[in-house]
């Protein structure tokens, strides 16, 4: 499967990593459950949040 479908690897994510992946999932799911409730949220502002969600995060450069 690893070869194939790139799924199975052994992830050896430090708690620091672990904490960040928790935190960014909680953070996408809240995005997903104001999309799908009753908030009111532009059409413009709802198509950027779905075309950029579980993006990889851009880094600045400092």
């Amino acid at each position: 499967m690893i070869e194939h479908r790139n799924i199975g690897h052994d992830w050896q994510f430090t708690d620091a990593q672990k904490e960040l992946l928790k935190q960014y999932y909680n953070a996408n799911k809240l995005l997903v459950d104001c999309l799908n409730s009753d908030c009111y949220v532009s059409r413009e502002v709802r198509q950027e949040i779905e075309d950029t969600l579980l993006l990889p995060v851009k880094r600045i450069e400092t």
